[in-house]
């Protein structure tokens, strides 16, 4: 076969015909480019139909290792000055290459075989320079992929699962990987701060990279809106075309990628300021109207606490129910909702009445049992409503010596936090 009658594959495998592309990635938090994510360019078709016909010709690793090598050598090489990497760190630091690894090979028995560390080597590299990002959702063969990032992870690779909340991924991988960084797939990044339900996944994902002391990229980033929100809800590392789009190692210029961290930190920083100083008003308004209706609730006989509450939950839209408890956490009399409680949605969720046991829930419990005199429990699913709120709970002496418990369900907005179902 002469090199006229080649297929465009073909022609890439026996030329080595790829070009890399890099796209920055930014820390928020120091302001700095962290990485560089390598991106094969195939000449003649892209990257999908290389891989897609390589997979049915069976020549994917040849690919894979085609890719791999090229952007190794290319980022040995890369020159910081006229790159914009010099201008924002120290002289002697270099960022990570992010290197996709295709990890569907593994299917067929190629693990083990040490061939990105030798690569790695041989461009003069050190594993400590570079992230392996895994997109699991490829792979089907669970013992070959552990082994896989074990064995890379012992090597001092970092570890990045890629594409995490896209199509297959599994969640129960990241127990099994234990990866450095979670990047999450832009089907939730983009739009995310229209969408309420994004927000709380982002934010569930973050907070689970927190505790399993991964950091959490948010790839796709495409506008500083998107940008701002993901920050707000916890991700530290972004990727996007707002910051730079993959560009070969020539036309690098990522200096001012850097420089609109900076704005996007003091736009953070005043929303979370102006936050903080809106959820004080509300917490002293709610407060003001909880102690108000405990006195009044104490200053009348038993057979009054329904009207009482009825008046309280009028007083505030943000309270979508009132009721009272017994010193047993047994429900003295019917539940008052408010105007935005009033439209239950279904039958699984009713409003609780005179007689139900709320000795269980944290609301009471933490009040009787631990001496506090009043608790405010974190966002939950509203047994009674169906929506997002939080509970405010008081301790309230009545003037004939009995106890009573104070309960207050307050609607949440978008700021809500997680869900859990409780009452």
């Amino acid at each position: 076969m002469t090199w006229l009658n080649l297929s465009p594959l073909e022609s890439v495998l026996r030329g080595g015909a790829v070009s890399i592309h890099f796209q920055p990635i930014l820390c928020l938090k120091q302001g700095r480019v962290v990485g560089l994510e390598a991106l094969a360019r195939p000449e003649a078709l892209n990257i999908s139909q290389a891989f897609a016909e390589a997979r049915a010709r069976g020549c994917q690793l040849e690919l894979d290792r085609l890719c791999r090598q090229r952007a190794l050598d290319l980022f040995a090489g890369l020159e910081l000055l006229g790159t914009g990497l010099s201008e924002t760190s120290q002289p002697d630091w270099r960022p990570l290459l992010f290197l996709n690894f295709e990890a569907s090979v593994l299917d067929a028995g190629v693990g083990g075989s040490g061939a990105i560390l030798q690569a790695t080597r041989a461009a003069g590299l050190e594993p400590r320079d570079v992230v392996i990002e895994i997109n699991e959702s490829r792979v089907h063969d669970d013992e070959a992929l552990i082994r896989m990032v074990e064995q890379h992870r012992a090597h001092g690779f970092l570890i990045a699962l890629d594409d995490l909340g896209a199509g297959d991924s599994k969640l129960a991988r990241i127990a099994q990987l234990r990866p450095h960084i979670l990047k999450l797939d832009r089907s939730l990044i983009t739009g995310i701060e229209r969408d309420f339900f994004k927000q709380e996944t982002v934010k569930c994902l973050t907070r689970l990279g927190r505790g399993i002391g991964a950091l959490v990229l948010a790839e796709g980033v495409e506008t500083l809106e998107e940008m701002e929100c993901c920050a707000s809800l916890g991700a530290e590392l972004f990727q996007g075309y707002v910051l730079g789009r993959p560009a070969p190692p020539e036309l690098l210029a990522i200096g001012r990628s850097a420089s609109l961290l900076q704005g996007v930190a003091q736009r953070l920083r005043e929303h979370a300021v102006a936050g903080l100083r809106q959820r004080q008003v509300a917490g002293r308004r709610l407060e003001a109207l909880a102690q108000q209706g405990g006195r009044d609730l104490m200053a009348r006989p038993p057979e009054q606490f329904d009207d009482v509450l009825a008046t309280l939950v009028e007083q505030d839209s943000g309270v979508e129910a009132a009721y009272l408890l017994d010193s047993r956490g047994i429900q003295v009399g019917g539940t008052q909702l408010g105007a935005s409680g009033r439209q239950v949605p279904n039958r699984l969720f009713a409003p609780s009445h005179q007689g139900a046991d709320h000795s269980t829930k944290e609301y009471f419990f933490s009040l009787l049992d631990t001496g506090l005199k009043r608790y405010t429990t974190d966002s939950y699913i509203s047994m009674a409503t169906g929506r997002l709120c939080r509970t405010i709970a008081l301790l309230l002496e009545h003037r004939s010596g009995a106890n009573y418990v104070l309960c207050l369900d307050i609607a949440c907005g978008a700021e809500g936090g997680s869900a859990r179902i409780r009452r």
